[in-house]
């Protein structure tokens, strides 16, 4: 008992631990991403530009250039986590694609109109040496370069979230874990104070989604691991652990009871007295599997 109340003590002292781990945030290497794509997109498109300059007589000098295609870059590297954020919450799947695909159209039209009229004010400021600019200058942007700024909105969310799919799939190596895929895990690895300790997921109580990480909370204790939930989910036994919300889970036998709310989502309060939401889409399931639980247990206890 000693050893666990002493793990207890030093979980939140791990948890800072990792929150220091010298991977960059999520936000940080999004916009590496966007603007490494906006630099190679512009660098695509310059040939044209000098192409139209020398045919109207004009002389494009270089450093108005460089300025104009690193400013527009880091621009455009802005929207990149804007973009992942909006693929996230409305996923162009399940019944409400369509509605979700009018918000993505709606959400990138958006930020191309936002990024044209930015890119007007900045060139305004530091090449015309005005406050604004006019009207005529933004409605030519918008007619000359608002769809080509859509298709390259979509092409660079596109393009961030394989690189993310791809680092996180990297990151959910099975090293972390302390059991073949080949039947549920019962235990997971995790660091406390440098030193590596298994976690029994019995005693987890539930766990959550925390930037990059999983956290895992065992009484008055959080446990992190490098690992999604997604991916972390198909490893778990369902009649132990069940999926409450896109970022939480819950153990099944820690559940006291479950509220609805008028909203069609509803609330779990845990044995621990933790309260975790539910969302409607897990609602339903959920109840089945804790009906399930509640005939298991009765017919036990009638042998």
């Amino acid at each position: 008992m000693d050893g666990v109340h002493g793990s207890r003590q030093t979980a939140r002292m791990d948890a800072t631990r990792a929150m220091i781990h010298p991977v960059p945030p999520p936000w940080l290497r999004q916009g590496a991403y966007g603007f490494i794509y906006w630099l190679a997109f512009l660098l695509v498109l310059e040939p044209g530009n000098l192409m139209r300059a020398s045919e109207m007589g004009a002389h494009l000098v270089l450093s108005h250039e460089t300025t104009r295609m690193l400013g527009a870059a880091l621009i455009g590297a802005m929207t990149t986590p804007a973009m992942l954020l909006l693929g996230d919450r409305f996923p162009i799947r399940g019944q409400h694609r369509l509605r979700n695909l009018l918000f993505h159209g709606l959400g990138v039209a958006g930020f191309a109109l936002g990024l044209i009229l930015l890119s007007c004010v900045l060139a305004a400021w530091a090449f015309s040496h005005t406050w604004l600019p006019t009207l005529g200058e933004i409605y030519w942007q918008v007619a000359d370069n608002g769809l080509l700024l859509v298709y390259a909105l979509i092409g660079q969310a596109a393009v961030a979230r394989l690189l993310r799919g791809s680092r996180t799939t990297d990151d959910d190596a099975p090293s972390t874990l302390a059991s073949t895929a080949t039947r549920p895990l019962s235990h997971v690895t995790t660091k406390v104070r440098g030193r590596q300790m298994q976690v029994a997921l019995d005693q987890v109580d539930w766990l959550e989604t925390q930037g990059n990480y999983l956290a895992l909370h065992v009484g008055d204790a959080t446990y992190l691991i490098r690992q999604t939930i997604t991916a972390f989910e198909v490893q778990l036994d369902p009649r132990q652990f069940a999926r409450v919300h896109r970022r939480a889970m819950v153990c099944l036998h820690g559940i006291q009871d479950l509220k609805p709310l008028t909203n069609g989502d509803a609330e779990l309060r845990l044995r621990t007295g933790q309260v975790v939401r539910v969302s409607r889409s897990y609602r339903k399931q959920l109840a089945a599997s804790i009906e399930q639980i509640k005939v298991m247990a009765d017919s036990s206890r009638s042998l």
